[in-house]
């Protein structure tokens, strides 16, 4: 779930040209976040292996 403004509605409604704040933060072929991606069920299984070795 998300929430836009009302702004954003009437403009997107009225079919206007709009800025979406992503756009403006992140430029085009960049990544949002620095690294590698890992999912978190990758995460949780090397954290279970890490802690299965320290016992």
């Amino acid at each position: 779930m998300f929430f836009v403004s009302e702004e954003f509605l009437r403009s997107y409604a009225a079919g206007e040209e709009f800025e979406q704040t992503i756009d403006e933060a992140v430029p085009r072929g960049t990544g949002l976040f620095e690294g590698e991606y890992e999912s978190k069920a990758s995460a949780k299984a090397k954290q279970r292996g890490e802690s299965g070795r320290e016992s």
